[in-house]
């Protein structure tokens, strides 16, 4: 229940209150001058009865009579105020240093009735109808934790409220010794949250003010709030008082595996599943709520705003009734000499509704004791249960291996470190997250992401690498390369035959072939070496100089050496054209036999030449 100010209760009391609301939608705030009506539905229960382990998100239905634009996901808060303009001294048993009432009659301060987000909306006229949702809402995506299992409750709660931005009060009592075995593949953040709160006897609401609680219940739980007859219009028993002695927790939906708990029949059982729970934890459980009762009814009240769906209530009925028409004996009749019974029950569901007033409606279902002991299956219900538990059903896990309509069949670890993917449209195998090998359906190939290692085996046929890069070592006892072998690192070892080479490096020391066609050879990188390229042959120094160079020149239809010095200056050439050999020295031209004689044979012609020393 939220906290409330003594003036508040005592006004909520009063049989002519009068309410003042008022709406805050992303920091601007429309009063009841606007505001035509609204219904806020909570609930801790999805089922015909009591729950555990829900995480229920909270619906607002808010119409408005505006012009103004609401975004999209806008945060709504409605709020409720008692006007005490005409409040006087005899309606009121405040103390007087509690007695904390504006002189000008402006009413109580201002009861949020929770946080809302926008979800849909509907325009007639002039008139807004927004349909608003609390923050769980935002949970219902998948959860793919971080976290390093086995971890803690309490480590994976505080991971996703994290991860949503969620802020929680002191309510959420998490046992510090229970724990999550393996990641919990497969669920949404809302369901964890929920599974969690159920193994430790709670219930997730998101309060008034927008903070995430737990509903703890137990054996012992008291009101937290008391109704006298005058504050409900009906109040219509729906079954008998309800009690739990015993519970049955199912964490193996596929093969229908539980634990147990205390005894009790079916109508005294709580069911419900949790894939989290051990043995251990189901009998703490049941030490908890072991003797847990409620009334289930229906019930139209004036509005006490301050409830919260799953607090415990009590009520005042009156059964008074005539010696004449009392039917059971003395000693079964437990009626009050006023006639007014007094029973406790649960919030289940309950809804507040604003039209000019507010009016509030409360459910506590529960499931008959009839329905609980004969539960008869006709033909077609034993039929249906029958496919029921030997059908493959479509989002759930057998093993990893899930069926689902937007993939196929997936095969997932619960750590998601590999899945494999398999439809009409795609093969893959992912790795962290990312394919490593697939079959692309259009080039009709399959691809590789990654590293490829043989640890045995043979390679046979034709092995063709249309792109990448190989690295390590490449040992081929069979078969043919075909396209583009790029060689970044590693070594090869054998006999490697090629009718072509190109591009990259061949690092070696024999090469034995036919033929090497190739742009440029060299002997060393750079210092004294030996070059040929398609252009010629030359000789380089110690010191990089360019020192004799053989080629040709096909536009002047020649071919020789040129000689060059230490700076890479030309000092001479001897060329070729047709019928002439030429011999020329750019400067001196000097022509020795060191041991021998230099002898001329054929005609020599000095009539073009300056001739001394004769």
């Amino acid at each position: 229940m939220y906290p409330i100010s003594p003036l508040f209760a005592e006004l909520l009391r009063q049989p002519d209150r009068e309410f003042k609301v008022k709406v805050n939608i992303d920091g601007t705030e429309y009063d009841d001058s606007v505001i035509v009506d609204f219904i806020i539905d909570n609930s801790i229960t999805s089922l015909d009865g009591f729950e555990l382990g829900t995480a229920i998100p909270s619906t607002l239905t808010l119409t408005l009579r505006t012009n103004y634009i609401i975004p999209s996901n806008a945060k709504v808060i409605p709020y409720v105020a008692l006007s005490t303009a005409g409040l006087t001294w005899e309606q009121t048993e405040i103390p007087w240093d509690q007695m904390n009432v504006p002189w000008d009659g402006s009413g109580t301060g201002w009861l949020p009735l929770g946080e809302f987000y926008v979800d849909s909306r509907e325009k007639i006229h002039d008139v807004w109808t927004f349909t608003c949702l609390d923050k769980l809402v935002f949970a219902d995506v998948a959860y793919i934790s971080s976290l390093s299992y086995p971890a803690s409750m309490q480590a994976v709660w505080n991971e996703i409220c994290s991860r949503l931005k969620f802020a929680y009060d002191s309510s959420v009592q998490i046992n510090p010794n229970y724990r999550v075995e393996v990641g919990p593949a497969g669920y949404t953040m809302r369901q964890v949250l929920g599974y969690i709160a159920g193994a430790n006897a709670a219930n997730v609401i998101v309060g008034k003010d927008g903070i995430v609680r737990f509903k703890r219940f137990s054996n012992s739980e008291k009101p937290v709030f008391d109704m006298t007859s005058s504050d409900y219009i009906r109040a219509v028993q729906t079954n008998p008082i309800k009690t739990y002695t015993k519970v049955v927790v199912t964490y193996n939906t596929e093969d229908q595996l539980t634990y147990e708990s205390g005894t009790g029949d079916e109508n005294h059982t709580l069911n419900f599943e949790n894939p989290f729970m051990s043995q251990a934890m189901v009998n703490d459980l049941q030490r908890i709520i072991n003797g847990f009762a409620y009334l289930p009814l229906s019930m139209d009240a004036r509005g006490f705003p301050q409830l919260d769906h799953g607090d415990i209530i009590g009520f005042e009925q009156d059964e008074h009734t005539t010696w004449l028409e009392t039917v059971t004996t003395w000693a079964d009749t437990h009626i009050p000499w006023d006639g007014i019974m007094q029973y406790k029950t649960a919030i289940l569901r309950q809804s507040f509704s604003f039209k000019g007033g507010l009016k509030m409606t409360i459910e506590s279902p529960s499931v008959s004791e009839q329905q609980s002991e004969f539960m008869l299956e006709g033909s077609l219900t034993q039929q249906v249960n029958k496919i029921d538990k030997t059908a493959i059903k479509e989002g759930k896990k057998y093993y990893g291996a899930t069926i689902t309509r937007a993939e196929g069949l997936i095969i997932e670890r619960d750590d998601h470190l590999s899945k494999a993917v398999f439809n009409s449209d795609e093969l893959s195998f992912y790795a962290n997250g990312n394919r490593a090998l697939w079959f692309d359906l259009p080039s009709r190939k399959f691809k590789f992401e990654g590293d490829l290692e043989a640890a045995g085996g043979t390679f046979t046929g034709t092995l063709q690498g249309v792109d990448g890069i190989f690295s390590g070592d490449l040992q081929a006892v069979g078969g043919t390369f075909t396209g583009t072998l790029q060689g970044v690192n590693g070594t090869f070892s054998g006999t490697v035959q090629a009718g072509r080479f190109e591009g990259g490096e061949i690092y070696g020391s024999y090469i034995e072939g036919a033929s090497i066609l190739g742009s440029s050879i060299r002997t060393a990188p750079n210092g004294e070496r030996i070059e040929l390229d398609p252009f010629g042959f030359r000789f380089y120094d110690d010191y990089g100089a360019r020192r004799v160079e053989l080629g040709t020149n096909p536009s002047a239809g020649i071919s020789g050496h040129t000689y060059y010095d230490s700076s890479s200056r030309s000092q001479g050439l001897i060329y070729a054209i047709d019928s002439q050999l030429h011999v020329i020295g750019t400067n001196d031209l000097f022509m020795r036999a060191l041991n021998g004689r230099t002898i001329f044979q054929g005609t020599v012609d000095f009539s073009q030449a300056t001739v001394i020393g004769i």
